[in-house]
């Protein structure tokens, strides 16, 4: 279960639940482009970066490369408990995400995570201008996976509705396609190809 998402950096990033499973995949050359869907290959590792999980605990981590052997493009293999570019795991945006669906602010959001209050306000800002984005993954997801699931509560606030939609196909996910020991939020990572913080493009 893989989407690509676009990286701060301008990488391509391929998020996956399963990053051991999928180096040996990789090495199999049966992980396919998202560009052009050629053959990819072992193109080395990313640069190592550390990240900040909940409760403060950190993790180092390195992922693999990988270069298209037909179009030449080159891409990061990504764990689904990251995002690409963000020094934060998945699970500790997830975590402000919530707190700003249930109507908190940043402040009180980011004293609880132990994360600055910029960061965070960063976070809910670009979570808000992609909210509509975001539904409509979720919306979709759960369509195609169990549409008894859906959300059918008309929230006010966008962020609320695409909060709910988002764990809502993250669940369903999980009990259709079996990846229930994976967690929620890297669930939703992958759902949303890495893209849970991209600003919604113009238009």
């Amino acid at each position: 279960m893989r989407w690509p998402g676009r990286s701060l950096t301008g990488w391509t990033s391929i998020e996956v639940l399963d990053a051991v499973a999928a180096r040996r995949a990789l090495a199999r050359r049966m992980l396919r482009c998202p560009d052009c869907g050629g053959t990819l290959q072992p193109w080395g590792r990313a640069r190592s970066r550390t990240v900040r999980d909940l409760g403060g605990q950190l993790l180092t981590v390195r992922p693999d490369r990988a270069r298209c052997t037909a179009c030449r493009a080159t891409h990061v293999v990504l764990d689904a408990a990251l995002l690409p570019g963000r020094a934060y795991t998945v699970q500790f945006v997830g975590q402000a995400l919530v707190g700003a669906a249930r109507g908190r602010g940043h402040r009180p959001i980011a004293a609880e995570l132990g994360a600055p209050d910029g960061t965070v306000r960063g976070w809910l800002r670009r979570a808000r201008r992609s909210a509509h984005q975001l539904w409509t993954v979720g919306v979709q997801a759960v369509v195609a996976l169990d549409p008894a699931t859906l959300p059918t509560l008309d929230r006010p606030d966008p962020l609320a509705s695409a909060v709910e939609a988002l764990i809502a196909a993250a669940l369903a996910a999980g009990g259709r396609l079996g990846v229930e020991h994976h967690g929620l939020w890297p669930r939703i990572a992958v759902l949303t190809r890495g893209r849970l913080l991209a600003v919604a493009p113009p238009g």
